[in-house]
């Protein structure tokens, strides 16, 4: 249901309202066949709980009834020993009355070894000694030396890859679709643990990366806009100049306006608002994984403009497949999938 409120108007323009209620509707009657496995569960073992129960009560005085009416037990014998029946009863039946408790312990209990060994399996694999780590580089130069990078099935996308950016560099990554462009970002952002190899990041250096989809809390726009950081580190000035920047004049005025702003805002206004971070941050090395995907080129062109002026120290490494992009860079990273290799380029004043 959240998935379906979140792309209301994909599912409206699509006309698929008739397949997303069937969906909802099969998803609940997987919901009503759980529930209904359960109540039937419940009740057998309420049945057997309340039999046993009940059959405890009743059971020593059906034994001795028989010498009771035959005169050989008195009414006091009989109820001593009914008495003395339910005492052992009693101690005898714990596992019976705590069956109920014991099963909901179980459940938990697996829930719980289920989520540790899943832990368990990551930490293993980010301490493994071929597992791919990102540690600190005291040199102002980004290191990867000797990566290989995989898919979680094991499938390779690069081998022993070796690349160094510099400070200040402009670096434009492209290749065809799929041959692992935003997972070598994935890596480079030291989230990534499927490979082996190092990458050296500058040490002390403040680092952005912006994906296609930016992250954009619920919070007030002020908050999006300073995100990682903290708001109050910056005046209205700043924000009201990087949404001006940004070609988000409108949004001026919504700066203690809370709201779920990735539906609020459209594809191209959550990229642009990426790039006001990114002028509220100021960041040092920024990296932009198809980051101006869904606004027009000549948008694409000021937001580079406006990058290269405001931020003249910046080092830029942008995944893109325009080729309106590649002019603001002077260095290519080709991805070449059949050889699982980088190939390190000029890029041509043509492009």
């Amino acid at each position: 249901m959240i998935r379906i409120r979140e792309n209301a108007e994909g599912v409206a323009l699509s006309g698929g309202e008739a397949d997303e209620e069937l969906q909802l509707k099969a998803a609940f009657g997987n919901i009503r066949r759980t529930w209904w496995r359960l109540m039937k569960a419940q009740r057998r073992l309420t049945f057997f709980s309340a039999g046993y129960g009940q059959a405890a009560t009743i059971f020593p005085i059906i034994v001795a009834a028989p010498r009771y009416f035959a005169g050989v037990l008195t009414l006091g014998g009989l109820t001593q020993t009914a008495l003395a029946f339910g005492q052992v009863q009693s101690s005898l039946s714990w596992f019976v009355d705590a069956y109920p408790r014991i099963a909901q312990w179980t459940a938990s209990v697996n829930r719980l070894t289920g989520f540790d060994e899943a832990l368990g399996r990551v930490q293993q694999l980010s301490k493994s000694p071929a597992a791919l780590g990102v540690t600190p580089s005291p040199t102002s130069t980004l290191i990867v030396k000797d990566m290989q990078l995989s898919l979680p099935d094991r499938r390779s996308i690069l081998d022993h890859v070796s690349v160094c950016i510099d400070a200040g560099d402009r670096v434009v990554v492209s290749g065809p679709s799929g041959s692992g462009k935003s997972t070598l970002f994935r890596a480079l952002a030291g989230i990534w643990p499927y490979g082996s190899g190092t990458v050296s990041m500058p040490n002390g250096k403040r680092m952005l990366f912006l994906p296609q989809r930016p992250y954009l809390p619920i919070a007030t726009l002020r908050e999006v806009l300073s995100y990682p950081d903290s708001p109050d580190g910056h005046s209205d000035p700043t924000f009201e100049g990087a949404l001006h920047d940004a070609r988000l004049p409108h949004l001026i005025g919504h700066l203690d306006e809370q709201a779920n702003w990735s539906l609020e805002l459209s594809g191209g206004e959550q990229q642009r608002i990426g790039f006001a971070r990114a002028f509220v941050y100021r960041p040092d090395w920024l990296f932009l994984d198809e980051a101006t995907s869904a606004v027009d080129e000549a948008t694409e062109e000021a937001l580079y403009v406006l990058l290269q002026e405001r931020l003249p120290g910046l080092t830029m490494i942008s995944v893109a497949h325009r080729p309106t992009v590649a002019k603001f860079h002077h260095r290519r990273l080709t991805l070449h999938p059949e050889t699982r290799s980088i190939e390190d380029g000029v890029v041509s004043p043509a492009r």
